[in-house]
């Protein structure tokens, strides 16, 4: 019984497609540590300093999208000192202008006034606290010791954290109506 030419060119085909995506594989796995250049690449010192915020955004079923409660065009500030001090600032992209108090506590105002320094004061976040991270994990934890929603102090907050040049990328893993969703925070080094 002789084989089809076709079912032969089909065989040696496929075998060589087969050697070329091992070949690939093989190769994308064994530069895995040197492409990701962060988790277990990571050191402390190298997270000491003042990081600008670039953007926070959530990664889901629906791509890449801009964070649900900021928005596009965060602005921020995150201080590492090498002392283990943090200090957070977040602030929204559209915040409503409010006068600055003459004095505190600040009177009532009116109705318009109270919601724009309602909008205000919901559109901005900021803690300060300690830090560690666990160059081993990638893992982060910030302990809130001071923060405006004062319901947050003595909370810590666990990511994963890795460089990508002058960037530095905040992760925390979530799921939303129970699709896998990645939350992203984007710092560059402040003076890069």
């Amino acid at each position: 019984m002789s084989i089809p030419t076709t079912s032969v060119s089909i065989s040696r085909m496929s075998s060589r497609l087969g050697a070329r995506l091992t070949t690939v594989c093989l190769g994308l796995l064994l530069a895995w540590p040197a492409m990701a250049d962060g988790i277990g690449n990571t050191t402390r010192e190298e997270l000491v300093g003042a990081w600008r915020l670039l953007r926070i955004e959530r990664e889901g079923p629906d791509g890449i999208l801009p964070d649900d409660f900021y928005g596009p065009g965060t602005k921020g500030l995150l201080v590492y000192d090498a002392s283990g001090a943090i200090s957070v600032q977040i602030a929204g992209e559209k915040r409503p202008h409010v006068a600055v108090p003459h004095a505190r506590p600040v009177p009532p105002g009116s109705t318009e006034e109270i919601a724009a320094e309602r909008a205000a004061y919901h559109s901005y976040y900021a803690y300060t606290g300690t830090w560690h991270f666990d160059p081993a994990t990638g893992v982060c934890t910030h302990r809130v010791e001071v923060a405006l929603l004062a319901e947050e102090e003595g909370m810590a907050y666990t990511q994963e954290v890795h460089r990508e040049g002058d960037l530095l990328v905040f992760i925390r893993r979530g799921s939303q109506a129970g699709t896998p969703v990645i939350y992203r925070k984007v710092w560059q080094r402040v003076g890069s």
